[in-house]
């Protein structure tokens, strides 16, 4: 899943930048213990652009990146990356823990906090909601990022029962948790959504419609949801029972949902909204102003292949039209964002064993724009599914004006590089989403975001029924090799077994890497402490506040 980038910025300067902002997470303006007297004239509201409508604000059902943007506002799990975007104890619900010499047994204890509603936040509370998500009934997609606990995948398999889970609250403030490997990035799992505690009452009033609304939600984060106008914006606002509210300087967060990039930037201009993210056409308009900065993600973006669809269950199709993309010449011209061209699925960045994966697993598995070779591949595809052409292609992206363009610059390239007919179908983001979920679609443009600092972020996803596969990809190697890193205590083993678990994606190329992602924003100067997390989140505004806004 990689390839095309948007800023112009060298593969080797996106490493430095990315490895950096792995490390910590970028910030703007000074520290919150630096506010001065001037905070308290400046009304504490902070104004922006999600873009889209969230799917969904249900901790144990949400998937993407907007929906997990407003309930890392929202909700709270045992621990929060703080503004370095690193772990320390007391960040988040559990105020200290214990680790077995082991590894294998987590006990956390829990510091006095409230839900939105005045209720205590429990440990029985996180026991429910994580058993919740295991619950075959639930069709949790995140399910697998729970499966490091001991009798989860067996539980969600419907091959034990929720009792054999590892999981148990001792009291109220004490969660007990058993691992069936030692597993590294398990603490800083237990900061993602899936993780996220839920109020057992509140589900039992609401069932599956909670997180449809605000008055189905209760709220163990900095802020609540006040107000949800669907398709058209969200507020939120402090909340009073948070436990580190006295840190929490924002008192109203106002999301717009604008598509337009016209229109986005105009507000911007006009002070409606206090940052956005630069659509590529407007680079040149802010590239110069001290309000504009630039940031590396670790995030990928590709083409994803239905490996059930009649044309794309053949690899050599899906190849051709991964290879005949010119991703240097789209990261350049198409995107403008500092994003770099991917042959991998990992990106930069991101660790290995000794190092930078990216650098240990090796650039990429194939030549961008290798027109000779896709022909090549489409003929053999041809052959092998008894056709003289394809017929039209359906390509499915989002209706935002950035995903229309970034689909007719890919159709343009498809037709001139292999002669191939393709129809765009822009729908809303929720119903791309769905349509994906379904297996409702021929080729669709999607990417993937780090939940945590791990290669196994980008890779376990393909997994064989794995919730989030909605390539509906299967090789037996491969769940062989992820299954193995997953519970291999040899780091430099487990390494070596994610890198040939690459190679295998990348030679059945269920799905076609295009780029990895940089962004490009402008910030208002007088927003303090706004921060541009590399993974999971858009931002992090707990420590978010306004000063000297006239």
């Amino acid at each position: 899943m990689l390839k095309d980038k948007r800023l112009v910025v060298t593969l080797l300067s996106l490493v430095l930048i990315l490895t950096a902002l792995l490390a910590g997470c970028s910030g703007q303006g000074k520290t919150a213990t630096s506010t001065t007297s001037a905070n308290n004239q400046s009304a504490q509201v902070l104004n922006l652009n999600l873009g889209d409508e969230p799917p969904t604000l249900d901790p144990q059902k949400a998937t993407d990146e907007i929906s997990i943007t407003i309930l890392n506002d929202v909700l709270e799990g045992l621990v929060r990356y703080n503004k370095d975007g690193k772990i320390e104890k007391g960040s988040g619900l559990a105020k200290d823990w214990t680790i077995s010499k082991d590894g294998l047994t987590y006990t956390f204890y829990l510091r006095d906090a409230k839900w939105s509603d005045g209720n205590p936040i429990t440990a029985y509370d996180f026991e429910y909601a994580w058993k919740r998500a295991l619950d075959p009934k639930t069709a949790s997609q995140y399910a697998y990022q729970l499966f490091y606990i001991k009798g989860a995948e067996e539980y969600n398999s419907g091959k034990g029962s929720a009792d054999q889970v590892g999981v148990k609250a001792l009291d109220d403030k004490t969660l007990q948790v058993t691992l069936k490997a030692p597993a590294p990035q398990f603490l800083g799992l237990t900061s993602f959504v899936t993780y996220m505690p839920l109020e057992k009452s509140i589900y039992e009033k609401y069932g599956d419609k909670v997180g449809s609304d605000p008055n189905t939600m209760v709220y163990s984060g900095p802020f609540i949801v006040k107000e949800w106008n669907h398709e058209q914006n969200i507020v939120l606002e402090k909340n009073p029972y948070y436990w580190d509210k006295d840190n929490v300087k924002l008192q109203t967060i106002n999301f717009t949902m604008i598509k337009d990039n016209n229109s986005l930037v105009q507000n911007y201009d006009t002070g409606a909204l206090d940052s956005i993210f630069i659509p590529g056409d407007y680079i040149d308009k802010y590239k110069d102003s001290p309000e504009y900065h630039n940031y590396a993600l670790a995030t990928v973006w590709y083409l994803q292949f239905n490996n059930k669809d009649k044309i794309f269950k053949n690899a050599n199709i899906r190849k051709a039209f991964t290879l005949g993309v010119n991703r240097e010449l789209f990261v350049k011209e198409v995107a403008k964002n500092g994003s770099i061209p991917a042959e991998a699925i990992v990106p930069p960045g991101i660790p290995g064993y000794n190092g930078d994966f990216r650098s240990e697993a090796g650039p990429g598995y194939f030549k961008d724009n290798d027109i000779t070779k896709a022909k090549e591949y489409l003929q053999k595809g041809l052959q092998e599914l008894g056709l003289s052409k394809l017929p039209t292609v359906k390509f499915l992206t989002s209706d935002t004006d950035t995903a229309k363009k970034y689909a007719v610059a890919l159709q343009q390239m498809w037709n001139q590089a292999l002669g191939v007919q393709v129809e765009i179908q822009s729908v809303a983001f929720k119903v791309r989403l769905d349509m994906m979920d379904k297996g409702n679609y021929q080729v669709v443009l999607a990417g993937w975001g780090a939940d945590y600092n791990d290669p196994m972020t980008f890779l376990d996803m393909w997994e064989t029924n794995n919730g989030n596969n909605t390539a509906f990809y299967s090789n037996p190697n491969y769940d062989k090799l992820i299954e193995e890193a997953k519970i291999n205590g040899d780091l430099k083993a487990r390494n070596e077994e994610m890198i040939q678990a690459e190679k295998i994606l990348m030679e059945d190329m269920p799905i076609g890497p295009l780029w990895f992602q940089a962004r490009a924003y402008v910030v208002k100067p007088y927003v303090k402490n706004l921060y541009f997390p590399t993974f999971g989140p858009d931002w992090e505004m707990k420590w978010t506040y306004i000063e000297g806004k006239k």
